[in-house]
């Protein structure tokens, strides 16, 4: 929910959803995202810098949490979660792991005020999501989050230790890069196959990156917020990646995942395929 998430304070009741958060949701996904091919289809969902405030911490996330049990489709039951899929007609399963990687963007209150969730400046005085379960306060606010960065990692090791599907999946928000180290490990030594990221406002199919020890990531940031990170029309050499305002489209099955990235114009410009790691 670009640019600030839900327009309220965090703290609303998880039993009942505002007139502000259905008005949102309408407008921005059940009115965007509808029609043939998208209607009752799961939306599993992570949050991302700007569904906590964007420059601040304290706006209606748990909001969002709250949805997934007044939605037929919304699915985000916590900060961080994880999705069996099974696909019983053509014998193969998924396992997708979302996590919240906001400690990214957490840094001490009085440093980058314009890119920082817990920002002394954007922050109202007093701000705390407590009872909500969140930051207690401004000053609390990195440790918060990079203790939650902090306890999703042996989670998210033990899960995929665990899994006995043909495929793994990691969903997140910060793009292709952040924490580069442990994505590795991950796919070397637990099996990770695909890194689904997002932050940046353009596409970025990243095949088989070094980086990651030959995984494949992609920034799925198409959609472009309110801008995308060049114009679509300008020269490519400028972009970081090969498309802005189109989408991924992802055939998986239990041999392959075909990835194809689609731009503004409806023209695949890119394609990558991952085998089981």
């Amino acid at each position: 929910f670009y640019w600030g998430g839900i327009e309220e304070e965090c703290g609303s009741p998880m039993t009942s959803i505002s007139a502000t958060t259905r008005h949102q949701f309408q407008h921005i996904f059940e009115g965007v995202y509808s029609g043939v091919g998208l209607k009752g289809k799961p939306w599993l969902s992570v949050l991302g810098n700007h569904d906590w405030g964007g420059w601040a911490f304290n706006n209606g996330w748990d909001q969002q949490i709250a949805y997934t049990w007044a939605s037929d489709r919304w699915v985000l039951p916590a900060p961080y979660w994880s999705q069996h899929v099974e696909f019983p007609d053509l014998g193969f399963s998924v396992d997708i792991f979302m996590i919240d990687s906001n400690a990214m963007g957490a840094k001490e209150p009085s440093e980058d005020p314009q890119h920082n969730i817990c920002s002394q400046l954007h922050n109202p005085v007093g701000a705390s999501c407590r009872s909500a379960g969140g930051p207690a306060s401004v000053e609390e606010c990195p440790a918060f989050f990079h203790g939650l960065w902090e306890q999703q990692k042996p989670w998210l090791e033990q899960r995929m230790s665990e899994s006995k599907a043909d495929w793994q999946i990691v969903n997140t928000h910060f793009p292709c890069g952040h924490e580069a180290a442990f994505y590795r490990a991950l796919h070397e030594q637990r099996g990770l196959d695909l890194l689904v990221t997002g932050h940046r406002h353009d596409q970025e199919l990243q095949e088989h990156s070094p980086v990651l020890g030959g995984m494949t990531c992609l920034v799925a940031g198409g959609g472009g917020g309110i801008t995308s990170e060049a114009s679509p029309g300008s020269d490519p050499s400028h972009w970081y990646g090969e498309a802005q305002y189109g989408f991924y489209d992802i055939t998986i099955s239990k041999s392959q995942i075909f990835i194809e990235s689609v731009n503004y114009d409806g023209e695949v410009v890119k394609t990558a395929t991952v085998h089981p790691q």
